[in-house]
């Protein structure tokens, strides 16, 4: 499922992404490519369920959400400031531009259901590292790992 949303993303900040953040069209597609490897490395290490019900959910993030996706947004800065080679301040910039925005995305696909999102997890939110996210069915669809 991520890997559909990606392309939305794309779509949705190509615009706010080089117009008014200047960047440089031809770093678009790392950009969001990176906002969605780190989506499903913070799915990927340690899974907490009640993080991730709180954080794709239509509710308010608890701390658990909201450390979630502090841990997805570190990863996304590190991939900007490393690989993609923006200075800091810029990749700051990104990083609050595209964080909520994909976030928003995977909520709507998932419909802000805590209850889907559940049943995409396994019911059990199973170790993702070990290779199970592609026998839970759903969360497997969900971030590209059939």
């Amino acid at each position: 499922m991520l890997d559909q949303i990606i392309p939305q993303l794309k779509a949705k900040l190509q615009g706010e992404l080089t117009g008014k953040l200047g960047v440089d069209p031809s770093k678009v597609d790392g950009i969001v490519n990176a906002a969605g490897d780190s989506v499903k490395e913070g799915m990927g290490q340690g899974l907490d369920l009640n993080a991730a019900l709180n954080l794709f959910s239509k509710d308010a993030n608890d701390a658990h959400g909201s450390a979630l996706l502090g841990s997805m947004g570190e990863s996304f800065l590190g991939k900007l400031t490393g690989p993609l080679g923006f200075d800091a301040a810029k990749a700051g910039s990104i990083k609050d531009l595209v964080m909520p925005v994909l976030t928003q995305l995977v909520t709507e696909k998932v419909g802000g259901n805590k209850d889907l999102l559940s049943g995409l997890l396994g019911g059990g939110g199973k170790d993702l590292l070990s290779g199970a996210a592609g026998k839970l069915g759903g969360l497997g669809k969900l971030f590209g790992k059939d």
